[in-house]
């Protein structure tokens, strides 16, 4: 292989990684290749022909697909290793950097003594998932919260230790929980657990859907 081809291929698949839904095509064989080489020759300002554009996409595509087959059989490994709980009445209570300080030292004893209760850390903010009869405790010490969502439910997915060097496990059910038009409110990784926060009203759906998912993974 020439310089020049090497050059255009790199080219070419570096383009297709930036192109999620064109790169899944791809995997899946669904795509017009011809369409697809003039796209790229027209945008990308390519001096090459389309045949010869299109034969490193079909040759990208085989790339892919196998790529996609032996990912997808690690997905289906730690999926239906996988087991679902369910929390439900939980409150989701984010909290300023500035007011947290007067929740922190208190958080052992609530963590403690409540039957669910998560923590996370963002860049200006901290978000608490905490069983809704123990939301008051927060809020008496941290006074104000930047928002507060309640009538909320915990789905927790406990998967085998895999999960860690699995890439596309969360994104997976993620999205067969948005195909399903299910709105996740929070998602909370810690170490094999996956949890997903969700409204009260589509928490019997969305558990349905893991609970299957699963199931058909087995």
């Amino acid at each position: 292989m020439s310089e020049e081809k090497k050059s255009i291929t790199d080219i070419i698949r570096d383009e297709i990684m930036r192109r999620p839904f064109v790169k899944e095509c791809m995997s899946l064989g669904i795509i017009n290749y011809s369409a697809l080489a003039r796209l790229l020759i027209e945008e990308l300002s390519l001096n090459s022909s389309t045949p010869a554009i299109k034969m490193a996409l079909i040759r990208l595509s085989e790339e892919l697909k196998r790529e996609k087959s032996f990912l997808e059989g690690r997905v289906r490994d730690v999926i239906g290793d996988s087991i679902i709980e369910l929390q439900s009445d939980v409150s989701v209570i984010t909290i300023s950097k500035e007011r947290i300080a007067k929740v922190m030292k208190n958080i052992p004893g609530i963590m403690s003594e409540s039957r669910f209760f998560q923590l996370t850390q963002g860049r200006e903010t901290f978000t608490i998932v905490i069983a809704s009869e123990d939301e008051e405790k927060v809020l008496d010490l941290a006074k104000e919260a930047v928002s507060i969502l309640r009538d909320q439910t915990a789905v927790t997915i406990i998967s085998p230790e895999e999960i860690i060097e699995t890439p596309g496990v969360v994104a997976f059910m993620t999205s067969a929980l948005s195909s399903n038009g299910i709105n996740i409110t929070q998602v909370i990784s810690c170490y094999k657990d996956t949890i997903f926060v969700i409204n009260r009203k589509n928490a019997p759906k969305a558990y349905q859907i893991l609970e299957e998912l699963i199931r058909r993974m087995r």
